[in-house]
């Protein structure tokens, strides 16, 4: 560019554009993975601790539910079964069975669980699942720890046993833990049939 008097007037200089140094820009993205590995874990964490609460919840509805099938005289095979509905706990397994409890009060069998016999689902049985990394840890009854214990509902009360493959108890907690983040759940159900999620998060 030129004035009227032809001398070039002078260019004003490019601005300089600041730039990250590779420094920065790596710092900028430890900083960004950092945060993420944080955020990921932390979400972990909480979708673990949702699960086992969800867990202790849906058991004690899934009680609820046994109870409401002797009330209710829901048929099993197309028959009500003599000993009303009952809901079976192990240890050693990673689900647990609403089931029909065939054998009438008195007679051999009363109280216990016979898989192939009460648990079919094709007739009316309930075969629940536990999530991922969720267990059944423990089991107590005043009798000690067994590793199973049948809640069964006998009509029309319904009146609540609580029977551990020896012995009836009046009370039974469940232990509900979460392996991977190692904390527990208790879900409490006493001789009336009373049951409720412990407000508790520590394991034994």
């Amino acid at each position: 560019m030129t004035c009227r008097s032809g001398k070039k007037l002078n260019q004003p200089d490019k601005m300089k554009r600041p730039a990250f140094t590779l420094i920065e820009m790596t710092v900028s993205i430890s900083i960004i993975v950092l945060t993420a590995v944080l955020f990921i874990a932390n979400y972990h964490s909480t979708n673990q601790q949702t699960d086992l609460t969800m867990t202790a919840q849906k058991v004690v509805a899934d009680i609820h539910a046994t109870q409401n099938n002797t009330l209710g005289l829901v048929k099993y095979n197309g028959l009500i079964p003599a000993g009303g509905w009952g809901i079976h706990f192990n240890t050693d397994e990673l689900a647990y069975t609403i089931f029909a409890d065939l054998n009438a009060p008195g007679e051999l069998g009363n109280m216990e669980y016979d898989a192939f016999v009460e648990g079919q689902v094709a007739y009316g049985a309930r075969v629940t699942d536990l999530p991922r990394n969720v267990v059944i840890d423990t089991i107590k009854t005043s009798g000690g720890f067994p590793n199973m214990v049948n809640l069964t509902f006998l009509p029309p009360d319904p009146q609540t046993n609580i029977y551990d493959g020896l012995a009836t108890s009046s009370i039974v907690l469940i232990v509900i833990k979460n392996k991977q983040t190692n904390t527990c759940r208790t879900v409490s159900v006493n001789f009336l049939g009373l049951a409720e999620v412990l407000d508790t998060t520590s394991c034994p």
